[in-house]
């Protein structure tokens, strides 16, 4: 994983991404994520069979594949109800067959997060693609008033459902209340279930004034 994390701040939201083919539709609004969905970490796709009126409205729906989550399921049912797509793109076979659409949720985590008096962001855009959940460091102004900076080097191990079961400081920032910032917030972390079982290096900076002391 390529990049580095620098932190000057706290950040522990719950961002998503949903997604689906809309070139065709001339309202598809988003469906929500259900914030018990988010905070289980649930992610996956629902293929639906959706057939439409002549004004481009939904008509009947079909789940041809379930994301293996029911509350996704219901969420991405009631989102889908609530799109209508453009009369000029309405095939014949959409008013009787139907046609197929996706809906997928998947949680990311923030690239950046910007205060009035600090900042954190990851580098590299590799991070999102592995991590769903990922806190920044705190970085406390007790601290920085010491002018305690220098980079982290921690190993994490993802367990079985995503979440960071070990971290493991590789090299220390030459100060313990930076090793032990960096280490409880890598604990933190979840990552998608496809990275199960692997183990990843993070760099962590923390720097003042985009400069080291």
């Amino acid at each position: 994983m390529r990049g580095h994390l620098f932190c000057t701040a706290l950040s522990i939201a719950l961002p998503y991404c949903v997604s689906a083919g809309t070139s065709d539709w001339l309202s598809a609004p988003k469906p929500t994520f259900p914030t018990s969905a988010l905070k289980n970490g649930s992610e996956g796709s629902i293929k639906f069979q959706v057939v439409l009126a002549k004004d481009g409205h939904v008509t009947a729906m079909k789940v041809l594949r379930s994301s293996g989550d029911p509350i996704l399921d219901a969420a991405a049912q009631q989102g889908v109800w609530k799109w209508r797509m453009k009369p000029s793109a309405i095939k014949p076979s959409d008013l009787t067959r139907g046609r197929e659409v996706v809906i997928e949720f998947k949680q990311e985590a923030v690239l950046a997060a910007v205060y009035p008096d600090r900042k954190a962001y990851f580098t590299s855009q590799d991070y999102t693609d592995v991590w769903m959940f990922a806190p920044f460091p705190a970085y406390p102004l007790s601290v920085r008033q010491k002018y305690h900076t220098g980079k982290v080097l921690v190993r994490a191990t993802i367990g079985g459902d995503g979440r960071v079961v070990s971290v493991q400081v590789l090299q220390s920032s030459g100060h313990s209340d930076l090793d032990e910032l960096a280490v409880k917030a890598v604990s933190l972390w979840r990552a998608h279930k496809q990275f199960s079982g692997k183990q990843y290096v993070i760099p962590i900076d923390f720097v003042i004034g985009g400069r080291h002391y």
